[in-house]
């Protein structure tokens, strides 16, 4: 908690300051922010160098341990309502919840299993980062994509964060509201999740514990949900930042062929930054696909399950405040591909945009080997670079449509089974 309190502060203590330049850490506070939350330390920045205490790491721990304690109670609940042939939409539902808690936990474990890599990218990324003075800020037009990033991770965030208030307190208050307030006989105690517990939990104290636990559960499955696409947000729009500056350097770069005195060899010294530049910029998007490859399947894995089940439930009749959470639910899952894929294809646009670039310099005056160098960049920048969600699948705005479309037949078959 100490860790929560000094990271708010110094974000607080940022803003007074009113910082004429932006770093890397503008990017990732909110990630970051969502991970302290719930005990976890994804990476250290250079800027930084506190160390994880054995007390934040035991309050991960114990997050993780009533992560998993409720995600067992829910496949209880799961297996106790098919084996009995009852509760079938209540069960549906429930796997829902299931299938959003394993995603969840795959991806904690996945980024922690990771964190050499993940370290390793952060530091390549840092490396990469504009200078602090005003001059290379303007150049990389810097504040324009952290604003793009801050936009993204607050309306995302902000969405998520509106998910598990209103899943959290929806139960709650059907029993606190009737009962405190109207003082009604016929108020009942319900779960924000699942009725199963290894207790009984009716109408006593440990109504109240169990509400907590699984409560938690559910902002644990959140952070652990979203924190692992924030950074990638992030991620993505720093390599979308670098990929756009040099492509106005090949567009502004100057020829001094035959116009100054060995002019022809600065030109090569220049277009060979430029390429070691581009070539820093398509290794840190194989480190970062090697990093969140798993939790980019997971999250199409999860997502299709939600929206069908979710979809399924909005189809069979139910109460104007049990649809309204669902919509909820189901923009949330909906929302979250889509921005992947938009990610994804602003990456892919954005690196094809060095072939054009190429072709709009003025590359005439150049000699021959500079025009040859200029071919082999535009023809590495037609083969476009994406979020990889490991071997399986290259994401794109396409892969939105087969998403719907993969959604769409479960949801078929379950509304079959249910007929």
């Amino acid at each position: 908690m100490a860790s929560i309190l000094k990271h708010l502060k110094y974000r607080f203590l940022q803003s007074k300051l009113n910082k004429l330049h932006v770093d890397f850490n503008d990017f990732m506070w909110m990630p970051l922010f969502f991970y302290r939350t719930i005990g976890i330390k994804p990476f250290h920045s250079s800027s930084s160098n506190e160390k994880t205490s054995i007390w934040f790491t035991l309050y991960f721990v114990l997050h993780f341990v009533n992560l998993n304690f409720v995600l067992i109670c829910e496949i209880t609940f799961v297996w106790l309502a098919f084996r009995n042939s009852e509760n079938f939409l209540d069960a549906c539902m429930t796997m829902s919840y299931i299938g959003f808690v394993v995603v969840a936990g795959l991806k904690i474990i996945a980024v922690s299993a990771q964190k050499k890599k993940l370290q390793n990218l952060v530091v390549q990324i840092e490396a990469a980062f504009p200078p602090s003075d005003q001059v290379h800020q303007e150049k990389y037009d810097v504040v324009t994509y952290l604003r793009q990033c801050r936009w993204v991770s607050q309306g995302f965030g902000g969405l998520y964060v509106l998910l598990i208030v209103t899943y959290n307190l929806y139960a709650i208050l059907q029993y606190v509201v009737p009962h405190y307030v109207f003082h009604s006989p016929d108020a009942q105690q319900i779960m924000p999740y699942v009725p199963t517990a290894p207790w009984n939990w009716h109408n006593n104290w440990k109504y109240y514990i169990t509400y907590v636990m699984q409560g938690t559960a559910g902002y644990t499955a959140t952070c652990g949900h979203i924190s692992a696409d924030l950074m990638i947000f992030a991620f993505v729009i720093q390599v979308i930042m670098h990929f756009d500056y040099l492509a106005k350097c090949l567009v502004d770069i100057k020829i001094e062929n035959d116009s100054t005195v060995k002019g022809s060899a600065r030109d090569m010294r220049n277009l060979q930054k430029l390429i070691a530049y581009h070539n820093n910029i398509l290794g840190l998007t194989d480190v970062m696909n090697d990093v969140f490859g798993v939790p980019l399947l997971l999250n199409f894995m999860a997502s299709s399950m939600v929206v069908c089940f979710v979809g399924f439930q909005m189809t069979v009749g139910l109460s104007p405040e049990q649809t309204s959470k669902l919509a909820l639910l189901l923009i949330s899952a909906t929302s979250e591909i889509y921005l992947i894929c938009f990610f994804s294809q602003a990456l892919i646009d954005a690196s094809f945009s060095i072939s054009f670039a190429v072709y709009d310099m003025n590359w005439t005056p150049a000699d021959g080997p500079f025009r040859k160098m200029l071919v082999l960049v535009a023809m590495r920048a037609q083969k476009p670079v994406c979020l990889s969600a490991t071997v399986f699948l290259d994401v794109s705005m396409e892969t939105m449509s087969i998403f719907l479309k993969m959604s769409y037949q479960f949801f078929c078959v379950i509304r079959t089974m249910y007929q």
